[in-house]
């Protein structure tokens, strides 16, 4: 096969897509040579092709595009003439014929033999703009009808799915606002168990202003050990636990954290002696390791107080 000029269009060099465009060429000339492509029916084809492009965006097949072409081109055919010209089955034209008169592109001229013609080029175009229109339009009553319907079902009943999980945490700044976060979720209850070095770096923290403002709003219940020290009794003194307690212990083997409502916690670490790096802490909400830690709390909350520090301690309020 010989193709002329093709170099000129902007086509990939491939053998189905050539054939396609020729074959698209066949709507515009009668000569159904297949041989040679002019130059000057190389510029047709160009715009021949970006019409059978956008008229493709209409849901139309590549040969519904050939047939619709070839009647607005050369006027009223038969059926048999159709098939011949485009290569196509007659039974197959037949086919393309009908769909493109639902879509009211294609008319029947009743005489003998039938022809069929197109309608002009920007009657389809209209006809085919407005079919969308109304296909829009009907889906927006269809949404209206659908959300009606949706929202008169039952509403399932949400089952919450509760995930155990670890979270590490690193540096004091992270641990800080962590600690703050876990007020927003609290209820009823927060226990902790604090140094007084930890004590006094949430207090330079806003988790004690958030803490009064939880207390004066839900009236949540908060009870505090720490050990006894100046550090101890002067952030004791400048925070307010509403009519919650605290206790001093000696705190030198017990873990510090703090639980909240019993679902989660923040159990802080401490690295040994010498260590470098930023101290760092753990949340969790294992249930297995929240009722371990509140029995511990209430067993050391429950301990007597050791002797020596209650004689320097401040009365408790």
């Amino acid at each position: 096969m010989q193709l002329g000029h093709l170099d000129k269009l902007e086509v990939e060099e491939d053998t189905e897509n050539l054939e396609s465009d020729i074959e698209l060429l066949t709507t515009h000339t009668r000569n159904t040579s297949r041989t040679r492509v002019t130059e000057e029916d190389a510029e047709h084809l160009k715009a021949l092709r970006q019409i059978k492009n956008a008229l493709s965006k209409f849901d139309l097949s590549k040969n519904e595009v050939r047939v619709y072409l070839y009647l607005a081109r050369f006027g009223a055919q038969k059926a048999q003439r159709i098939a011949e010209a485009l290569s196509v089955h007659r039974t197959e034209a037949y086919k393309i014929l009908r769909r493109l008169e639902k879509q009211g592109l294609v008319s029947c001229v009743f005489e003998r033999p039938m022809k069929f013609v197109s309608i002009p080029f920007d009657k389809a175009l209209e006809n085919l703009i407005e079919e969308r229109r109304q296909k829009v339009h009907q889906m927006e009553q269809w949404k209206k009808q659908l959300m009606e319907t949706w929202q008169s079902l039952p509403k399932p009943t949400a089952k919450k799915t509760r995930r155990e999980t670890f979270q590490v945490l690193e540096g004091r700044r992270q641990v800080s606002v962590k600690a703050t976060q876990l007020l927003d979720g609290c209820e009823k209850d927060i226990l902790m168990v604090l140094s007084d070095e930890n004590l006094l770096w949430l207090y330079n923290s806003p988790y004690f202003d958030d803490l009064e403002k939880l207390v004066n709003k839900k009236g949540v219940n908060v009870r505090l050990m720490t050990n006894y020290s100046p550090t101890s009794t002067y952030v004791l003194e400048e925070v307010s636990l509403g009519e919650g307690d605290f206790n001093y212990k000696q705190l030198s083997e017990a873990p510090c954290f703090i639980l909240i409502d019993n679902e989660q916690m923040l159990l802080l670490m401490e690295r040994e002696e010498g260590a470098d790096g930023k101290p760092f802490a753990i949340w969790t909400n294992y249930n297995t390791l929240l009722k371990s830690y509140t029995m511990l709390f209430e067993m050391i909350w429950k301990e007597p107080q050791d002797i020596s520090v209650m004689a320097d301690a401040p009365p408790v309020s």
